[in-house]
């Protein structure tokens, strides 16, 4: 590595039990790992042992290691990862991680910032992505990886960076904690096996015909509960989506899909489900959604209203509200799915 050549290598190696079913990755040591050579020993340390305990774990659970086996000059990681790629100096690094990791015994990896989730997904967007689980690239066998934010950036004032920070003004660095302990109970879960098992699920969105959505609709119109969700393009629906169970639900596009007169049919058959005053409609930010309907579509929903942003928001008022973050904290293995479909959204914009 032509970057240390001239440089004394204090090397800070991987500190736990080969048989640990947890490994937890950093960036790379700062001046106390490179003092004692062990990982996570400094104030970043103290923050993941904090988040440890609350999530049930100890040292002893889990394997620590870093990315970046040498403490950078200047703490710079930027002579290794620019933040999108890893230099040559880098990869090599990521080469012998991916080394320690074939010969270590775990089944899901905490992948601490931007820097070692790139290593083992490499992928970079953690601040959209950090909390659900992704399978791991150039490891034998495959493990699961879930990135998280570093408890570094849980000591400063700031936002984003290779630490992995979330994004928003309104989520401060102290509230990271409570991020991080979320991430490490999910680890928790998953550490038994290495297999990654989604939630299955089965979308129905495409009709043969106008009777198969009014025979769905007339399944809806009888259940208890309802989870409702509308997507909208240039101000016009799009498509309205209904579940009333986590495994089956149905997506019924609108806009420029049927003749008038069977669209006419849906929307009285969509009026009959969501006024229905006896079910449960499950939402989220339902303020938007229940307006535009009534506003734009003439449909009025009726009975309880249970929003689980307005519910997200009433137990973690700190903690940001939107649907991939929630998703994140309580859907468990769920495929991260909001960047699979590109457009312009407005109901996000409002």
């Amino acid at each position: 590595m032509t970057f240390l050549l001239d440089k004394p290598r204090r090397y800070v190696p991987g500190l736990g039990s080969q048989d640990a079913k947890i490994a937890i990755v950093g960036e790379a040591p700062g001046a106390y790992e490179d003092a004692q050579l062990k990982p996570f020993v400094g104030p970043a340390g103290n923050v993941l042992e904090q988040c440890l305990h609350a999530a049930g774990l100890i040292r002893s659970d889990v394997y620590l290691t870093n990315v970046i086996k040498v403490k950078p000059p200047g703490n710079n990681i930027e002579p290794f990862f620019n933040g999108r790629t890893f230099t040559a100096d880098g990869y090599q690094w990521v080469k012998e991680l991916r080394d320690e990791i074939n010969g270590h015994g775990c089944n899901v990896i905490v992948a601490c910032g931007k820097t070692a989730m790139a290593a083992l997904t490499g992928r970079t967007d953690i601040s959209k992505v950090r909390g659900y689980v992704f399978p791991s690239i150039e490891l034998e066998p495959q493990r699961k990886v879930i990135p998280t934010i570093h408890p570094a950036a849980s000591l400063y004032d700031r936002k984003g960076g290779d630490k992995g920070a979330l994004a928003t003004s309104e989520f401060k660095p102290y509230l990271y904690r409570h991020v991080i302990t979320a991430d490490l109970k999910k680890a928790k879960v998953e550490r038994d096996s290495r297999d990654l098992r989604r939630p299955e699920r089965q979308l129905i969105y495409e009709f043969g015909s106008v009777t198969e959505v009014l025979e769905w609709l007339d399944y809806y119109k009888n259940q208890q509960i309802v989870s409702v969700d509308i997507e909208v393009l240039n101000y016009e629906l799009a498509c309205i989506s209904l579940a009333s169970s986590p495994s089956i639900g149905v997506s019924i596009p609108l806009a420029g899909s049927w003749t008038e007169q069977d669209e006419l049919l849906i929307w009285r058959g969509l009026q009959v489900v969501l006024g229905n005053e006896h079910s449960v409609k499950v939402v989220q930010n339902g303020v938007f959604d229940i307006h535009f309907l009534a506003t734009r579509c003439g449909i009025m929903v009726r009975g309880p209203i249970h929003d689980t942003m307005v519910a997200h928001s009433v137990l973690y008022p700190e903690l940001p509200k939107g649907l991939g973050f929630i998703a994140s904290i309580y859907c468990g293995s769920q495929e991260y799915w909001k960047d699979l479909i590109k457009f312009q959204n407005i109901k996000e914009e409002a």
